[in-house]
């Protein structure tokens, strides 16, 4: 790179650096910066001095780069330069609009609880980190008694965020793709046997979540997609019930969402003849009560199946939150909501249902989350991996 020079000159009463550029053609131009030096007798030497200050920044490079850069370069540079908890507050806030308002709530979370105080005691910038930093905080975080599986929905977090600064060129390289993924333990989810959700269902015949429960325990449903089931969504004709609109709660109470959590989730499936029954039930219920209310019921929520008595949407953290009352009132084995889901599924394994098959009726994005989490209770296929080693090193089989 060539030196760069520069004289002074005065205006105005002023002295000003007057300092030669070029531009990528190689044509000079003149920048003017003034060097905050009234131009008086005795003065000169002083403004000699501040020129030549202004010179070395310029020789040293970034002066000279700064004055060339075009606005992306100067935006990269800024970001590059930021410390590390700056970049991720800052990133999460232009990430907003691609994300649900729960999953953004879930990564502010992260954030502000974790990432960011960790990473403001490290003092580290964007440009500087590299996956040892990133491994520290995963040592953090197990030290703070979070298990495998939360580390790595932060590790995803991180990759996230850094992926974007490298697909905009801020850095050459993500930097968590150096680190150590966080392992996890093999998740074994608790389930009821056929006994059990038969109990469960008899002993709830007069409990708001009856019909939360027949639906979750026969479709394996999540949560938000039990309590954002719509009478729409049921085909009484056809005996269908669609799966494609859910209902999320956070600290601004609940929203329902057509967008589910992904393209698998949205599904149609037969209307079992039990559920249907119960549908039909639940269905004269609400009129009954709707009639016994009269203005006092709520119309908000009137295409849901899933209401209180006055008709307002059942919560989803109600859920969570009653499920284990019912339980210990009916002297029930203690499970999460969710490992009804489990339950379902457990049921379909052990009835000789296929994987893919499960798969689909779960709404999981591909066949490997499903043999993940159920492979453990497949007891079908490994009594006929049992029967067919059996029969192949039996000892009645004579060679002739």
């Amino acid at each position: 790179m060539k030196i760069t020079t520069g004289h002074l000159a005065e205006k105005s009463g002023k002295w000003y650096a007057v300092i030669n550029l070029y531009d990528a053609d190689g044509k000079r131009h003149e920048k003017w910066r003034s060097l905050g030096l009234d131009a008086k007798k005795g003065t000169k030497t002083e403004a000699n001095h501040r020129l030549n200050e202004v010179l070395e920044q310029y020789n040293l490079g970034d002066q000279y780069l700064h004055e060339g850069m075009s606005r992306a370069d100067k935006e990269r540079n800024r970001i590059a330069d930021m410390r590390v908890e700056d970049y991720l507050a800052e990133w999460l806030e232009s990430y907003k609009g691609n994300i649900t308002k729960s999953t953004y709530t879930s990564y502010k979370r992260y954030m502000d609880v974790h990432m960011i105080p960790f990473f403001k005691k490290m003092k580290i910038k964007v440009k500087e980190i590299t996956g040892d930093e990133i491994n520290e905080y995963y040592a953090y975080l197990r030290a703070k008694g979070l298990k495998g599986t939360s580390c790595q929905r932060h590790h995803s977090l991180l990759h996230l965020a850094f992926k974007s600064a490298m697909k905009r060129r801020i850095i050459p390289t993500n930097p968590v793709d150096q680190a150590d993924r966080p392992k996890s333990v093999q998740f074994i989810g608790n389930y009821y046997n056929a006994e059990e959700i038969k109990q469960l269902i008899d002993c709830t015949k007069d409990d708001p979540l009856h019909i939360v429960i027949i639906i979750a325990a026969y479709y394996g449903l999540r949560r938000s997609e039990v309590i954002g089931l719509k009478w729409s969504a049921v085909d009484f004709v056809g005996n269908t019930i669609s799966i494609k609109h859910k209902v999320l709660q956070d600290e601004d109470g609940v929203a329902g969402y057509d967008v589910m959590k992904t393209k698998s989730s949205y599904r149609t499936l037969p209307l079992i003849p039990v559920v249907e029954q119960a549908l039909i039930a639940e269905r004269e219920h609400q009129a009954e009560m709707k009639k016994s209310f009269g203005r006092g019921y709520c119309k908000k929520y009137e295409d849901y199946i899933c209401v209180d008595a006055v008709g307002e949407l059942i919560r989803p953290n109600y859920v969570s939150d009653h499920f284990p009352i019912v339980l210990r009132k009916n002297g029930l084995r203690k499970i999460r909501f969710h490992d009804l889901r489990h339950s379902c599924a457990s049921l379909l394994l052990a009835n000789g249902v296929q994987m893919k098959l499960i798969q689909e009726w779960l709404g999981h994005s591909d066949i490997g989350t499903t043999s993940n989490v159920y492979s453990h209770v497949d007891s079908e296929s490994k009594k006929l991996s049992a029967e067919a080693i059996a029969k192949a090193l039996s000892t009645e089989s004579t060679v002739e």
